[in-house]
């Protein structure tokens, strides 16, 4: 709360500066944030959200046109970095509006602490992140989508969006104040957003993080100090694990989560012979919050056993999300086994794109996200991922994939 404070006289001026009009209580739009993920990038996002502020998170891996495009669609005129950080990344120093988390930190005295801790315990948390026209479908932040050709479309999502696709987290993994997560996907990912920001944030339990995702040694000994429970990576990132941690670094492990890419069989099987955990894989969009469905550990009470994941597939769509499989010509929802077109429906659903409704409008219909992905729904309700639907031609009334021909 200190931080907040000081960081919202901190973009109004930066605001005005640029040209804005703007006073205390009136949001200034959207502010974008260069930090990897670490305390720093967590307390930045929350402060930002308290005071009303979309947060934009920038991706500070693409090239600098994907970049500046980006910055340039928002409307950014305030930029929340650190000097640590510009350092390592001397080519983002030449942005403008650009605040640096080092010369805050020491404006925050002793009583700004004080008075905001007391503020945090004893304050209604209405008043606390009142904010006028807010509704639980205000814009809550814009992440990016990767693009080569240097116009990437920002994915506006919703407080509900996130806060929906929290809570299902919640239940399938059962989370209590005893699990810790430990991640190195930047909040520029949406997985890493939700997953491992504000997830624990909201749930009530502790995170760890580091901004080298490829750094196998640290995150090992990261996960051995925290007695981390729930580790969220790419298949690409356990590569790196499986060449420098030992098998009693991941002892406290008791989920691992892999998105972004597929998940192959014979790295799993590596992980779970090196470490005695099999990795699940899921499947998720950053339209969508980002997660659509799960796999997870098998589950027995009371002598019933529920079956959480099965070979090849991408586990079970997560409480409150409906999919379905439909013809890509027709629209015609098909039978279980049949391949299709994947359509999702759901609270986590994007509030669209930003500043092109033409996108938003090819891709939800009717209140259906349409993924893009062909794929089918076995009769236990479990996801198979087949292909993409641009790699597909339909010919004498087969989906044909573009990689047999």
């Amino acid at each position: 709360m200190a931080l907040a404070g000081k960081l919202e006289v901190l973009t109004i001026n930066a605001s005005v500066t640029n040209g804005g009009e703007s006073k205390p209580g009136d949001p200034v739009g959207h502010v974008g944030l260069l930090l990897p993920p670490s305390l720093g990038g967590v307390l930045t996002n929350l402060a930002l959200m308290l005071l009303g502020r979309i947060t934009v998170n920038l991706n500070y891996t693409v090239a600098e046109s994907s970049l500046r495009s980006s910055i340039e669609q928002c409307g950014i005129t305030t930029i929340i970095t650190s000097k640590n950080f510009l350092e390592r990344m001397p080519v983002l120093a030449q942005l403008g509006g650009l605040i640096l988390l080092e010369n805050i930190v020491p404006t925050i005295s002793a009583g700004d602490k004080l008075l905001a801790l007391l503020k945090a315990r004893l304050l209604p948390k209405q008043f606390l992140c009142k904010r006028k026209g807010f509704t639980a479908d205000s814009v809550a932040t814009v992440i990016f989508s990767s693009c080569s050709s240097g116009d990437p479309k920002g994915v506006m999502l919703s407080h509900h969006n996130i806060m929906s696709n929290v809570e299902a987290l919640r239940m399938v993994f059962r989370v209590s104040a005893a699990d810790n997560v430990c991640s190195a996907l930047p909040f520029f990912h949406s997985l890493g957003f939700t997953g491992s920001l504000w997830f624990p944030l909201v749930s009530g339990f502790s995170a760890a993080y580091h901004p080298d995702p490829m750094d196998g040694e640290k995150l090992a000994q990261m996960v051995r100090e925290n007695k981390t429970t729930i580790l969220l990576a790419t298949p690409t990132f356990l590569l790196a694990y499986l060449r420098r941690a030992k098998r009693e670094d991941f002892v406290s492990l008791r989920v691992v989560i892999t998105g972004a890419e597929k998940l192959k069989a014979k790295v799993a099987d590596f992980f779970e012979e090196r470490f005695g955990i099999r990795p699940m894989e899921g499947y998720g969009t950053t339209e969508l919050a980002p997660v659509i469905a799960l796999s997870l550990p098998d589950v027995e009470v009371d002598g019933v056993r529920q079956h959480g994941s099965k070979e090849g597939s991408v586990g079970h769509p997560i409480p409150g999300v409906v999919i379905k499989v439909v013809d890509p010509d027709s629209g015609a929802e098909l039978k279980a086994g049949e391949a299709g077109l994947i359509l999702v429906k759901g609270p986590n659903v994007m509030v669209g794109y930003l500043g092109r409704p033409d996108k938003t409008a090819e891709v939800i219909k009717d209140g259906w996200y349409v993924t893009g992905d062909i794929g089918v729904l076995d009769d236990d309700g479990f996801i198979r991922i087949t292909d993409r639907l641009r790699r597909f031609s339909k010919i004498g009334g087969e989906m044909v994939p573009h990689g047999v021909v």
